[in-house]
């Protein structure tokens, strides 16, 4: 596991000091831009739904839900990243807890 994390960190490195290095000062066309400014949303929309269902999206965790409408309504309301996820991760933990 340790050897694939910094296997993976070192592949990101590389990729973000090559970009530069290949393209300079270079822009993107608008069409890859907008593609490359949705990939984040997309991806992490992807591991929240993994993660809620969970493996073979068979092990739905209801706990999760309200953490993640918590994180969604502070973020909406004009909280910090931080602030949000710290929230989101305290109301899980509780509703674990208690449950």
């Amino acid at each position: 596991m340790i050897v694939a994390i910094v296997a993976l960190a070192a592949i990101n490195i590389s990729f973000k000091a090559i970009g530069p290095a290949v393209l300079g000062d270079r822009l993107f066309p608008a069409p890859v831009q907008t593609a490359v400014d949705a990939m984040p949303a997309a991806l992490l929309a992807g591991l929240l739904v993994i993660d809620l269902l969970g493996q073979y999206w068979q092990a739905f965790d209801w706990t999760l839900l309200p953490g993640l409408g918590l994180a969604v309504a502070l973020r909406i309301s004009g909280r910090p990243h931080l602030v949000c996820i710290v929230a989101a991760v305290a109301g899980t933990s509780a509703l674990r807890v208690v449950t």
